[in-house]
């Protein structure tokens, strides 16, 4: 137990190194708002901090002192509902919002949507955010058990398209996956549901955490 440590939280994605340098092998990484112990300061530069048990280290500058706050919102749906659609429909202008954190993408092969991070690309209605990059957790409800899914806002779902004061749409999905088409499994495909792309995408969404 380090009874002298300090709690920190990531500002961004940061990487964890196995020396107080920029040439030395990362282990690991920390992703925004994810909580860190320093044991200590280096120097103005690097801390040491505990990661899996062994001593490791980060920049200090992308460390913040207190946790994200977020809102929380109630779901307006009772569907376990989860639409979807193509990167490709969302401008590669950098100029634009959406372009610019397009650049930021990588791919999860496994379930064939995009992330930034360690959370997956979403657009919501305007009811919870129209801006884009904005972290929201989603609570689910599957089988009697609640888990979150951590995603980020990397396009906006229009006025036109959604109902209850822009809060959902109108076949009950309250987010859309943007999603690389071609890498669904063929049961997303038929069901037009992103629900079947991985057990971490299964349920209800019960509760939406959306970060200030």
């Amino acid at each position: 137990m380090l009874t002298n440590a300090k709690t920190k939280y990531a500002k961004t994605t940061v990487n964890v190194r196995s020396k107080p340098n920029t040439k030395s092998k990362i282990v690991g990484q920390l992703y925004w708002n994810d909580k860190v112990q320093i044991i200590k300061k280096i120097n103005k530069k690097w801390s040491q901090i505990k990661y899996n048990n062994k001593i490791r280290f980060v920049c200090t500058k992308y460390l913040k002192k207190n946790k994200s706050k977020y809102k929380t919102y109630s779901s307006p749906s009772a569907s376990t509902f989860k639409s979807y659609e193509d990167a490709s429909c969302i401008t590669n202008d950098t100029s634009i919002a959406q372009g610019k954190i397009k650049r930021k993408y990588h791919l999860d092969l496994r379930s064939g949507v995009w992330m930034i991070g360690n959370r997956y690309c979403i657009a919501v209605g305007s009811f919870y955010t129209d801006k884009i990059g904005v972290k929201i957790d989603l609570v689910l409800s599957h089988n009697g058990r609640k888990h979150t899914l951590k995603c980020i806002t990397a396009d906006n779902k229009a006025d036109k398209d959604t109902i209850n004061n822009h809060r959902v749409h109108s076949d009950g999905s309250i987010v859309e996956f943007i999603v690389k088409t071609s890498y669904l499994s063929s049961k997303v495909k038929i069901m037009g549901d992103v629900s079947y792309a991985g057990k971490q995408f299964k349920g209800k969404i019960v509760k939406l955490h959306v970060y200030k």
